[in-house]
Parts: structure tokens; sequence; C-alpha cells
């Protein structure tokens, strides 16, 4: 078990909400922050052209009865479409 550890002064906060006057954590001290250096990432993050491509539809929440649902959702798997397929086909014929 860690020795419990006396805090002698108060934290001391930042504009941006960090810690300043940290010396220990959890009773391991810290490093010397003139040492740190940080250095940029140069992998990941977002990309221009990355993600699902827009396919001009708009979602909808529709309440259905239950026979309707089921239904549609025999269609759809028996034609191997998806569900907002046939709906899509059966509102587009009515």
């Amino acid at each position: 078990m860690k020795k419990k550890i006396e805090r002698i002064e108060k934290p001391q906060f930042n504009r941006a909400g960090y810690q300043v006057n940290m010396k220990d954590l959890n009773g391991e001290s810290l490093p010397n922050p003139g040492r740190l250096v940080f250095q940029a990432f140069h992998h990941g993050g977002a990309r221009a052209g990355a993600g699902r491509k827009p396919t001009g539809r708009k979602a909808v929440l529709l309440r259905l009865s239950p026979k309707l649902i089921a239904a549609l959702r025999k269609e759809a798997e028996r034609k191997h479409k998806t569900l907002s397929d046939v709906a899509e086909e059966r509102l587009a014929h009515a």
C-alpha cells in the first residue's frame, strides 16, 4: 500500500484547466518539464476524401404496425435488398 501524501500547497490551474504546480503523481516524481520535447504526430487523423460517401438519402423515423414491418422484412430478405430499398420501392409505386 502506498503512503498517503499530504498536500502542502493548493493546486493551481492555467487558463486551459491544466494543473501547473504538480511535482509528483501518486508518489512518483514527474520528469523535469524543461527537458520534455513534444513532437507532432505524423500519422493518423482525418484525411481528405476519407469516410463513407454521401448517398443523398435522409434518415426518417416511421411507426409501423408489426404486421407491416414483418412483411417488409420478409420481402427484403427474399429479394436480397435492404429494408429501406423495399420500403422506397413500395412508396414510389403507391
